[in-house]
């Protein structure tokens, strides 16, 4: 991915440019666009420049959105976890038993991460740049989409489903689990040869048992 060389000095063919007073339609294409080139060419390699370039204005006009690279990608972090948290919600919203939601849940999270694969990819592991900050750091939608499932830890822990302990705790070791799954179905699918939705229910249901009360 972060084969190609720094392009700052490329003369770029800069595409029509849209009429003013399109903020928000400029501002999704702004994030298209630089999901395309961190994807294909790295985050480090992906120049302000090219960006712009992509959409179609100037260097400048780029600022006036966004003051970095690292404000793009907290952009992108922003509106994935936003989603995601629709997402988790409408599995929660349910009458069914605390343990059916968890699960649905938790299959939601994989699901999700598979459909939106780049920018999972993106707002995980792109952090292996040393000079970047965490972009789920302080982002309000990340923190509310780990809180459904706190929340449903701490429900399962008080109906006596789950053994007593701390529901941060066990959330975390619920998500490390979940996360290693869904970073491997991005990246080492090939190398997988289980069927997915079976690996999927597999683990979660390893992991519901290994936290349940005797």
């Amino acid at each position: 991915m972060n084969h190609i060389s720094e392009r700052l000095s490329e003369p770029c063919a800069v595409r029509t440019r849209k009429p003013r007073g399109q903020g928000a339609s400029r501002r999704g294409e702004i994030l298209e666009a630089a999901k395309r080139l961190f994807t294909e060419e790295g985050f480090a390699h992906a120049t302000m420049r090219r960006i712009a370039a992509e959409v179609g204005v100037s260097p400048t006009a780029l600022y006036l959105h966004f003051a970095d690279k690292e404000a793009i990608l907290k952009a992108i972090a922003e509106d994935f976890f936003s989603e995601l948290l629709v997402r988790l919600r409408e599995t929660q919203g349910t009458t069914d038993a605390t343990l059916t939601r968890l699960r649905a849940g938790l299959r939601a999270y994989v699901e999700f991460g598979l459909e939106r694969s780049d920018e999972y990819r993106l707002t995980f592991q792109v952090r292996e740049v040393r000079t970047l900050k965490d972009p789920c750091a302080g982002t309000d939608t990340a923190d509310l989409s780990f809180e459904v499932l706190v929340t449903s830890v701490h429900e399962l822990m008080e109906t006596g489903l789950f053994r007593p302990g701390d529901p941060m705790l066990v959330a975390e070791a619920i998500w490390v689990a979940m996360h290693g799954l869904t970073s491997a179905a991005v990246d080492l699918h090939d190398r997988m040869h289980s069927d997915l939705n079976e690996l999927i229910d597999t683990l979660i249901s390893a992991v519901i048992t290994g936290f349940a009360a005797a």
